[in-house]
């Protein structure tokens, strides 16, 4: 039998995609004063070139932008955050559709997971309506892919960002 342990423990991640730049900023100060300091940040990315899926909805002039934050989480509860999120999406609504999706996920040693309300076969249950999907996963000194890992999460910036996001959590883990 094995020995139940707490739960891992990882870091912060939110990707933000808005139909006007200047949110991001907007964003990020709400952002940083919830759950502390930016650890490390994307470039800004023409994301309306990338994909139609929300142009319906914000229009297909969109950015995109990723961040992981430096405080280190324990994965308890962590479909709070995508509560928090799509609250945090609704302050911004225009005539009841979205100017921001904010899209939340956590680093751990061996993962990188997204945070979603919608199941499917690849997403685990968590708790109060959330799902979290492997996007990554860690192997022999890299991130791997898995059939469903969007397009934008195999960037060569946002694996930068997530390895060396990866060895701050590994770094202090073993402080």
């Amino acid at each position: 039998m094995g020995k139940i342990n707490n739960a891992p423990l990882g870091l912060l991640f939110y990707a933000i995609t808005v139909n006007n730049k200047d949110l991001f900023k907007i964003i990020e100060r709400k952002l940083e004063k919830k759950h502390g300091n930016v650890l490390f940040e994307s470039e800004i990315i023409n994301f309306g070139e990338k994909t139609n899926y929300y142009k319906k909805e914000m229009s297909n002039k969109l950015w995109k932008k990723y961040y992981s934050y430096e405080s280190i989480i324990s994965l308890e509860s962590i479909y709070k955050y995508k509560h928090e999120s799509n609250e945090l999406e609704d302050q911004f609504k225009t005539d009841n559709k979205r100017n921001v999706n904010i899209d939340p996920g956590y680093i751990t040693l061996f993962n990188f997971s997204l945070l979603t309300t919608k199941g499917y076969s690849h997403r685990i249950y968590l708790e109060k309506g959330i799902y979290s999907e492997i996007t990554l996963f860690y192997k022999n000194k890299k991130y791997e892919f898995l059939p469903w890992t969007y397009s934008d999460y195999k960037s060569k910036n946002v694996l930068q960002l997530l390895e060396r996001s990866r060895l701050f959590l590994k770094e202090n883990l073993s402080k």
